[in-house]
């Protein structure tokens, strides 16, 4: 499978500190990738490594397939940490400087900032702006040129909910255009409204790559129940209860509905001869299960 972006064996090195050791993601195009991290984990370093903010100890990037990132770099815009805005200008104003610096059309601009719902905003500086207002003026800057990829470090930190969803609108509607995002956050109620595919980090290294299917499914809710045959109280509850959604795997039976009816399964079991050693309800949420991993 071609990526859009890709690492391999990825490495940045500061003295004795490994901001990255050894990383390899794969985004596909289309993909809103979410980097999930705590704080210092190596979100950051890796999008300056992608960008050419730094320059990798070890490892390979590929952009668009190939190794020439320079022109694979020219298709990304980018909002690292705080957007660098001119404070004593206006939205228009540090659009037309932004775009002068990036070459590109100043025809652009407009557009751009009635998209990120700042093209009423006058005279007014971008000192004077709110912290939302900034980073939406920041993601109206990492757009011009029409970039294929957006790489945005935490977007929503630090914005309160109507910030946030302003934010999230926008990142769907790109994505629904055609642009493939990377987003770093430790938000993870947040990001699991957009994201399509994550990479979870810790201490610099990968721990893990998982779509937002796979996700879901290692967090449902569900029953699980282990007896002395599995085999055969599998058939004995699809025969009571013709709707149940069932499956056995090698550690038992697992039940993703009749959630209010432990007790009757119990019951129905045991009465059948059937020897029950464990009957669970459990629900493992997004926190739970990125601490965990993050743990280890």
């Amino acid at each position: 499978m071609e990526y859009i972006i890709e690492t391999q064996n990825l490495v940045k090195q500061f003295k004795t500190k490994l901001a990255v050791n050894d990383v390899s993601i794969h985004v596909k195009r289309g993909d809103i990738y979410g980097l999930i991290g705590k704080n210092g984990a190596g979100k950051t370093s890796l999008m300056k490594l992608i960008l050419g903010l730094t320059v990798p100890t070890k490892g390979k990037i590929l952009l668009f397939g190939n190794e020439n990132l320079n022109r694979g770099r020219k298709q990304i815009g980018s909002l690292i940490e705080a957007p660098g805005l001119y404070k004593n200008c206006t939205a228009y104003e540090n659009m037309l400087r932004f775009a002068t610096l990036y070459g590109a059309n100043i025809k652009e601009i407009k557009p751009l900032l009635k998209r990120v719902g700042l093209d009423n905003t006058g005279s007014k500086k971008a000192g004077e702006f709110s912290l939302g207002m900034r980073q939406r003026l920041g993601i109206a800057i990492a757009l011009l040129g029409n970039p294929e990829i957006l790489i945005l470090d935490e977007p929503i930190n630090g914005l309160d909910p109507a910030g946030i969803k302003e934010i999230r609108d926008i990142i769907l509607e790109l994505n629904k255009e055609g642009v493939t995002l990377i987003i770093s956050s430790h938000l993870l109620d947040e990001l699991a409204k957009v994201v399509t595919n994550y990479g979870i980090i810790a201490d610099g290294s990968l721990i893990e790559e998982i779509t937002a299917k796979e996700l879901n499914e290692r967090c449902r809710k569900y029953i699980k129940i282990v007896t002395d045959n599995n085999i055969t109280a599998l058939k004995m509850l699809k025969e009571k209860f013709s709707d149940i959604i069932i499956e056995i795997k090698e550690d038992g039976i697992y039940l993703s509905n009749y959630f209010d009816k432990t007790s009757l399964i119990n019951k129905i079991l045991v009465e059948k001869g059937i020897l029950v050693s464990e009957l669970t309800l459990s629900e493992s949420g997004f926190e739970e299960y990125f601490i965990e991993r993050l743990g280890k």
